[in-house]
């Protein structure tokens, strides 16, 4: 938007160039930054619980690993037990001795000597049904009916899936004792469970983290707490009731899965011990590893401000290179929007489009100057009348509407100038030709005029013949004679002041033509002042001087027009007056008929003269009346027709100023 002030204007924006890139910069680099930070912390959070269960599911099965080995040097332990020589007969027919004192002592000494070396809670020998033949102090009178049947199917070492033996924690393991190849014994023992303990003691997960084993039936044979061991915990009791894990880790599975225990989440990773029923399940909590996470995304954030307000520092000195050329351009093209062509454009050699503004902008500039200066150069040589210039400067694009225009203009005032030279031409014939007939017509005026006083004159001597008549009767005829022959001569001055009333009659008709065609010559002249006014307007200031002659023509026409209309108003008054007088003269022709008539009359009867007399008295008592209003309309006619004379004169010398200020123009046809 603009503001205005004095004699300028100010341009007035939201916020300059600079900061509004900076800005939009900014809020796009924030919003870049945020975006990437919520992605980058469900990745890193994605990315996180990947890791762990990747590293916690090769950590599960190193760890069942090391669970197997010890499993399995128990169990060699147990074949080495089972294969002592001293568990069976040294004799070559083999007949068994298995009741004899001695194979007995030997054996008791090798289940003792196992049970000290190997840390054995208990360990015995029994029947192949199943039945206690020999062992030390605790050995069970039978063998678990579920183990001894997989002891009797595998016929091969098997352990016994539970870890609790008689309210204590051991691992109870079972081996055939074979003789020829067949089995006689079955040695069963219960290692003490502080091997497992070992193993799953040191797993260290985190800090909350923790190892624990389970059998097929999700029953937890092994704890860090072995309260939880001894109370019959199920894994249910540890992963939270979760289905999928459970069914996974009881199947023998090995993975790694998360789930939620009381809105916590954890993650765990299994394992199955070979050669045993259990599987090796770690799980630990993850918020034992959000403080690592938090700390990488505390550090990826800061890392990620700290680019950002480098970007921020870069974005600004790019704005500053950007808008301070721009504002340079945008304060030169205000200054010409205030009508500044002279200053010259900064240049700026940035190698981008803003070099390209700014040589476009002086080029703009420099081909607005000289189409300026030529359209000054044509509107000046019009203002001093030249109508032959034309434009010099070949106009490019939209602005060659500019010199279509100008040529439009000088061909227009051509033509308005060549019809006004025109039409004062005409004016100037046709007011030099009325006023010719204006001097007629007021010489016809002063003819009328002095016919009238003459008539009047001759009124007077015959009202002075008949009171010489009605005084001396006796010279009564030859009076009588006198009048006839006056009246005679006065029949012939009445048809001479018929025919002189016809012609004005005429005269009137013709000045009202002439009137009319001066009217309408006044009109078309009125028409040719406006259309003037109308091309001086669209010329502007250049068209001033020709306005200035457009509105004297419209002054002249006006008062050509007026004087034609004055002239016509008189013109038709005095064919009124005219048309009166010839009446009046028709009736005065016929009382001088009556007095003619009358005087015949006299001679034969002269009794009657003095009456006679008397009504000729009256009658040009009457006469006279009407001979003075006729006098008094051609006096009028004269001033009439004086006016008419003056009013041509005028006419004719506003037409000759026309002429003259027409013949100020030079034209192209001149």
């Amino acid at each position: 938007m603009t503001r205005q002030q004095g004699n300028s204007r100010i341009w007035v924006g939201r916020g300059s160039l600079n900061r509004r890139i900076l800005k939009n910069t900014i809020l796009n680099i924030l919003a870049l930054v945020i975006i990437c930070c919520v992605i980058m912390a469900l990745s890193m959070q994605s990315l996180a619980n990947s890791i762990l269960l990747d590293s916690m599911q090769p950590m599960a099965r190193q760890s069942a690993k090391t669970m197997e080995a010890n499993i399995h040097m128990l169990a060699d332990r147990m074949m080495t037990i089972a294969g002592d020589a001293r568990m069976i007969s040294g004799s070559s027919t083999g007949e068994r001795t298995a009741d004899s004192a001695a194979l007995r002592d030997s054996r008791q000494q090798v289940l003792e000597e196992a049970a000290e070396i190997y840390e054995l809670y208990t360990i015995a020998l029994y029947s192949p049904d199943g039945r206690l033949v020999q062992g030390i102090d605790g050995a069970p009178e039978g063998l678990d009916s579920s183990f001894f049947s997989l002891l009797q199917e595998t016929d091969n070492l098997t352990i016994f899936p539970s870890t609790i033996f008689q309210g204590n924690l051991g691992v109870m393991m079972g081996m055939p004792v074979k003789e020829n190849k067949e089995t006689v014994l079955y040695v069963a023992g219960v290692y003490k469970y502080d091997m497992l303990n070992d193993v799953i003691s040191s797993i260290n997960l985190g800090k909350h983290g923790m190892a624990y084993m389970v059998n097929r039936d999700g029953i937890v044979t092994g704890h860090p707490d072995q309260a939880q061991i001894l109370a019959g915990s199920s894994l249910n009791d540890l992963d939270g009731g979760n289905e999928e894990a459970g069914s996974r880790v009881i199947t023998g599975e090995t993975g790694a899965t998360e789930f939620l225990i009381d809105g916590e989440t954890m993650l765990a990773a299994f394992s199955p011990v070979r050669g045993t029923q259990w599987s090796l399940v770690l799980q630990v909590p993850k918020s034992d590893y959000n403080h690592l996470i938090n700390t990488a995304m505390l550090v990826a954030i800061l890392s990620t401000l700290v680019v950002l307000a480098v970007s921020i520092l870069l974005v600004l000195r790019l704005a500053r290179s950007i808008s301070h050329p721009i504002k340079r351009v945008t304060s030169r093209m205000v200054a010409l929007s205030d009508g500044d062509l002279h200053t010259e454009v900064v240049p700026i050699h940035s190698g981008d489009e803003v070099e390209v503004l700014t040589k476009t902008l002086d080029e703009t500039l420099e081909s607005v100057n000289r189409y300026i200066s030529d359209i000054r150069q044509v509107l000046s040589q019009v203002a001093e009348g030249n109508l032959r210039t034309r434009p010099q400067v070949d106009y490019k694009g939209d602005f060659s509407l500019i010199q279509e225009s100008l040529g439009t203009i000088i061909h227009s005032l051509n033509e308005t100038i060549m019809g006004f030279g025109s039409a004062a031409s005409r004016l100037a014939e046709m007011s030099e030709e009325m006023n010719g007939h204006s001097g007629q017509l007021y010489q016809a005026s002063i003819d009328q005029n002095q016919s009238t006083e003459a008539l009047v004159q001759e009124v007077s001597h015959v009202k002075e013949q008949l009171a010489s008549v009605a005084a001396s009767s006796g010279q009564t005829r030859a009076k009588t004679e006198e009048i006839t022959k006056r009246v005679q001569d006065a029949n012939i001055q009445m048809e001479s002041l018929s025919g002189a009333m016809d012609d004005i009659s005429s005269n009137a008709q013709e000045i009202t033509k002439i009137a009319k065609a001066i009217e309408d010559i006044a009109f078309q002249t009125s028409i040719l002042a406006i259309n003037a006014s109308v091309e001086a307007a669209r010329a502007g200031s250049a068209g001033k001087g020709f306005s200035v002659v457009a509105d004297e023509v419209k002054q002249l026409a006006s008062r050509s027009a007026e004087a034609a209309q004055s002239a016509t108003g008189m013109v038709s008054s005095t064919r009124t007056i005219i048309q009166t007088g010839v009446v009046l003269t028709a009736e005065t022709a016929n009382s001088l008929k009556s007095i003619s008539d009358v005087s015949n009359q006299i001679n034969a009867i002269s009794d009657q003269l003095v009456v006679a007399v008397q009504g000729q008295e009256s009658a040009l008592a009457i006469m006279e009346e009407r001979i003075e209003t006729i006098s008094s309309i051609a006096d009028r006619n004269l001033q009439s027709a004086k006016g008419t004379e003056q009013a041509s004169g005028l006419l004719a010398k506003e037409a000759e100023d026309l002429r003259s200020q027409v013949k100020k123009f030079i034209l192209k046809e001149e």
